[in-house]
């Protein structure tokens, strides 16, 4: 299948790219920065999106995998409206004349705002969203109307070169810093692995039709058996301190929709992944798993 990945030097991008190039699939990437990977089967194509469309000379593109974004938050409104508004819209105007089986679109949980429900389906209320949930959903609205859209609505993604709390509890750990966790059910985490697996199931089972999933690792624990677990897997010395009642975070989220295209990994699955693939990128080698600290390279 030829591919079509926007973002494509973004972590995610290169995580996902990597598997597809190791499957046999060909892939076309669009970015600002040079993703430097190196294979036979992948073009690159420097663009801004959130300036214009690219004109690609194509013959044809299967899938359009639409990760480019401005993701960290407190941002601006002018840089979300242009990176997750102008850029989407501009990606829709080569949907529609490329004419792809679909579009794949990593959307956010952010979306849903202040959620209030304990556990967080695909059909809970979408309350006052901040300004980074707003556009994401309206970048799905956009892409829905132009053609069939799959959106992902993913919590944290990891893997090298990912931010966020699994990223900074791995940090604290492996300088045996101490930590407070605020302790609460958890699941809101997915590896980089899983959105390539979800990805390559919906092309398997020819799933092109619009649609919304919740995307998270299987399974559901509490903030401080992650930690003790991560505590484990790197051998620190970090000492923990729980305490309860004051985690912002009170729901967990639903797969259960999710569950019947595709089964994510285990939460600690997850993790382990994430972290094995973190003490070999420190040590220095060439790949992990295939994802090269500096550069993809293929054969």
């Amino acid at each position: 299948m030829i591919f079509l990945v926007t973002g494509c030097s973004s972590y995610i991008a290169k995580y996902v790219i990597k598997k597809l190039l190791a499957n046999g699939d060909k892939v076309l990437g669009i970015s600002r920065t040079n993703p430097d990977i190196v294979h036979r089967n992948f073009n690159w194509f420097s663009h801004d999106l959130s300036k214009s469309p690219y004109k690609l000379n194509a013959t044809s593109v299967d899938i359009i995998i639409h990760i480019a974004a401005q993701s960290l938050l407190n941002k601006s409104a002018t840089e979300y409206l242009q990176s997750n508004i102008l850029l989407t819209y501009h990606v829709s105007k080569m949907a529609s004349e490329l004419k792809p089986k679909a579009v794949i679109y990593t959307s956010s949980m952010k979306v849903y705002g202040d959620i209030r429900e304990k556990i967080a389906t695909e059909d809970i209320d979408i309350i006052n969203p901040e300004l980074y949930g707003q556009t994401k959903y309206f970048g799905e609205k956009l892409l829905q109307e132009a053609i069939s859209t799959i959106s992902l609505r993913m919590p944290g993604v990891i893997a090298v070169g990912s931010h966020g709390w699994i990223n900074s509890t791995y940090d604290k750990l492996k300088k045996n810093e101490s930590l407070v966790i605020y302790n609460a059910p958890y699941n809101h985490v997915v590896h980089a692995y899983d959105i390539y697996g979800i990805i390559k199931q919906i092309c398997t089972i020819e799933y092109y039709k619009t649609d919304v999933f919740n995307v998270c690792a299987s399974g559901v624990t509490t903030s401080l058996d992650i930690v003790k677990f991560m505590k484990n897997e790197v051998s620190s010395q970090s000492p923990i301190e729980s305490e309860d009642g004051k985690n912002t975070i009170t729901h967990v989220i639903s797969n259960k929709k999710l569950l019947r295209i595709y089964n994510p990994m285990d939460i600690k699955d997850t993790l382990s992944l994430y972290i094995k693939e973190m003490l070999e990128d420190e040590k220095g080698k060439d790949k992990v798993e295939g994802i090269s600290r500096y550069r993809l390279l293929f054969p």
